[in-house]
């Protein structure tokens, strides 16, 4: 029975190791937020969300693509009506990451003003719309409160 302890042991070390190589560092943010959006995602009532890709990035978020990033994660709701979006960048200069909170709220103030067209999906900007910013990461999430709460996933990294 004694042998069993410690290949158990192992297995349980190596994934509190595994567990904890995803977490924010004090020497920077290390999270991939590739595979933090297909996680987030990947519950069955999540909408259908398309990625915004690079070139039509500024027409969602003006001066963004002036900011230099280390990772770009850019996705929207596939149908319009629907108050869906999950913005996620981490710059390259910790000094950007206040310019990429303006643009961020830019864009909520701007559907709320009336780009949402539909008063629901206003209403769901309005009231959905969370901006997190950590360790030179910053966030934005627009998401129905009943698929979770992204923006305090995001902190528990």
């Amino acid at each position: 029975m004694r042998k069993m302890k410690t290949p158990v042991a192992l297995l349980l070390a190596l994934c509190l190791m595994a567990a904890l190589a995803g977490c924010g560092k004090a020497d920077g943010f290390t999270t991939d937020l590739t595979a933090f959006y297909s996680q987030i995602t990947a519950d069955e009532g999540f909408p259908m969300m398309m990625e915004i890709p690079e070139d039509a990035a500024e027409n969602f978020y003006p001066g963004l693509t002036e900011i230099q990033r280390k990772q770009t994660v850019l996705y929207t709701a596939a149908i319009s009506a629907t108050p869906c979006e999950i913005a996620m960048v981490e710059v390259a200069d910790a000094a950007d990451a206040k310019a990429v909170e303006e643009i961020f709220q830019a864009r909520i103030d701007a559907q709320v003003a009336g780009g949402a067209w539909y008063p629901d999906t206003i209403e769901g900007w309005e009231k959905n719309a969370r901006i997190v910013a950590r360790d030179g990461c910053v966030c934005l999430f627009v998401v129905d409160p009943a698929l979770g709460d992204l923006a305090a996933d995001f902190n528990a990294l």
